[in-house]
């Protein structure tokens, strides 16, 4: 494992061009039976073809939360409740003093972060982590079916933020960095510190993999991004995180991230890292992306960056 600072003059890296992978469509009988169903609609209803590639694209995948984590959940300090949209979000708290935020990524849970909670207690911070819209216990999102997407996630952060905080950290995961990310975009006040891990740097660069792992043609593509932009009334752009980096630099940004990422190649951490001047990257292996949230080294320079004076080498 490496932990280095980051600077802007002295890395370039050069993302790897190969595909990048959609590990929910993974081979099997029923991603062959969707090939199928789309090769049809893309012929004789592109405009179905496109509403049914907004529904995919936009539903989280139902993750199956652990008995452990359930367990810790149900033994939190304190149990939560936001209204985000009109809507009920299930938040957890443990400790007490500055407000550090816990937040999941897509298709996640807030119990992912337990080992991080005790450790950030006994710095003396209150841990808060939340289910996401569409997730865990919490309620729909704005649309009220299964879709969510990460603007929702980010008006989430900001209400935890706003009835807890202001917080003085986040520690976001995948997706949870790209919400962190939105919301820095328009307008909300970064915390002290943030910590990203194994970040979901650029969506878009999902979708055209995404499209031929389905058979869906080019034409049915576009006029799904041209349906959603409408509907969300911004360019998907805006998702990824690269854009916002020099917006939010005066924030120090902790990036972790394993260098066998089968879901997100370590390639965008570096790149994040070039653009988001105030980083320090982390760099591990052998734990993929999600048995990181669990490494004790992991958690334990997390937990250190929030408490130790940072490094006089990063950038200002």
């Amino acid at each position: 494992m490496t932990d280095q600072i980051v600077e802007n003059e002295r890395i370039r890296f050069v993302a790897p061009t190969e595909e990048r992978k959609i590990p929910w469509l993974a081979r099997g009988w029923h991603v062959q039976a969707m090939r199928v169903v789309f090769r049809v609609l893309c012929a004789f209803a592109p405009a179905i073809a496109a509403r049914l590639v907004d529904r995919l694209w936009f539903t989280p995948p139902k993750g199956t939360v652990r008995p452990d984590a359930q367990e810790f959940l149900r033994n939190a300090d304190e149990a939560l409740s936001f209204k985000v949209n009109g809507r009920a979000l299930s938040a957890w708290s443990w400790g007490q003093g500055p407000v550090v935020i816990l937040m999941h990524g897509w298709g996640g849970s807030a119990g992912q972060f337990r080992s991080f909670v005790e450790p950030l207690v006994r710095a003396g911070f209150r841990a808060v982590a939340f289910d996401a819209p569409a997730h865990g216990a919490s309620d729909a999102a704005r649309s009220g079916d299964s879709r969510a997407t990460f603007f929702e996630f980010s008006h989430a952060l900001q209400e935890v933020d706003r009835a807890l905080g202001p917080s003085v950290g986040l520690i976001a995961h995948s997706g949870g960095c790209t919400a962190a990310s939105l919301a820095v975009r328009d307008g909300w006040c970064a915390p002290q510190r943030m910590v990203f891990i194994a970040p979901f740097v650029l969506p878009n660069a999902y979708m055209a993999p995404f499209g031929r792992a389905l058979a869906i043609s080019p034409a049915v593509m576009a006029e799904f991004r041209a349906r959603a932009q409408n509907r969300l009334g911004r360019p998907l752009s805006d998702f990824d995180m690269h854009g916002v980096a020099p917006i939010a630099c005066k924030s120090p940004l902790l990036l972790v991230h394993d260098r066998g990422d089968y879901e997100v190649p370590i390639s965008d951490s570096f790149d994040l890292s070039v653009a988001w001047r105030r980083s320090i990257f982390m760099e591990t292996t052998g734990l993929g992306h999600r048995r990181i949230l669990h490494d004790g080294a992991v958690v334990d320079r997390t937990v250190a960056f929030f408490t130790d004076p940072l490094p006089v080498e990063v950038p200002l």
